[in-house]
């Protein structure tokens, strides 16, 4: 879309609207195998890989929330589909937010799962170092390193680091070009971040925030805060859970989110 060449998942089929599915920083459409498998069978699912993520074109030379949701809301343009419901983890998060606030119309509900919009994640000063003259080396010798943590610090549940997922994960991931546009993209987070949280008040999409009580990466003591700013928000802690509900309690948060686009 524009400069970038998207990677898309397009399954299922149904009556109601499209689910656009809007991964993390570093991961790709992949994280939300278990939802495209679990509800294809009522409903169109899109996840695409982010702008410089995944399986999507890489060496742009900037990136920023902004960005991804102008790519996004583009998908949706080639796909000619007028309005989705909007389910982002994270980084995607963010992005579903800044496509409310300056796509409203082609959003009906929001579904948020710790998203980015907060003051910046304690991992990011290690992407940021992507952008310093450190690295080619950083990417080379020290990204295997990030992942162990990323994945340490990202799930309570620690999952089965066996050949099928490392490969899932780690495929699109070994060129070290995901850890440099990640890098750019984290310089320009705080400040993008920030603005999100400010323009919160004037969300009036009905929006469902979901949060892991063990989050590693972004803490659960935001969510009061975050939800309470949008006007029609509802919040649902996950227990024993880290970053992303979506893999590490899978079929409890399809049904939920099942029931929530329904309700």
């Amino acid at each position: 879309m524009g400069q970038h060449r998207l990677h898309v998942v397009d399954v299922g089929a149904g009556t109601s609207p499209p689910v656009l599915l809007l991964h993390g920083i570093l991961v790709s459409s992949w994280a939300w195998r278990h939802t495209l498998s679990g509800l294809a069978h009522s409903r169109r699912l899109i996840a695409p890989c982010h702008p410089g993520h995944g399986f999507s074109s890489k060496g742009a030379s900037s990136y920023s929330i902004a960005e991804l949701t102008h790519a996004a809301v583009g998908l949706l343009d080639r796909l000619e589909i007028d309005h989705v419901d909007v389910v982002g983890n994270s980084l995607g998060g963010g992005v579903a937010l800044r496509m409310a606030l300056d796509y409203p119309d082609r959003v009906r509900r929001l579904v948020l799962l710790a998203p980015a919009a907060m003051p910046i994640p304690a991992f990011a000063p290690l992407l940021m170092l992507q952008g310093s003259h450190f690295g080619a080396l950083y990417r080379t010798v020290l990204r295997e390193r990030v992942i162990r943590s990323f994945l340490t610090h990202s799930a309570y549940r620690q999952p089965i680091v066996d050949d099928a997922f490392m490969a899932g994960l780690w495929a699109p991931l070994a060129s070290g070009e995901t850890f440099a546009a990640a890098g750019v993209l984290s310089r320009g987070l705080p400040a993008e971040m920030r603005g999100l949280y400010e323009a919160l008040p004037t969300i009036f999409k009905r929006t469902l925030v979901v949060w892991g009580d063990h989050d590693g990466l972004l803490s659960p003591s935001a969510a009061p805060s975050i939800v309470g700013r949008l006007p029609r928000a509802e919040l649902r802690l996950f227990e024993e859970c880290g970053h992303c509900p979506m893999e590490e309690h899978p079929d409890a948060f399809n049904a939920m989110l099942t029931a929530f686009l329904d309700s």
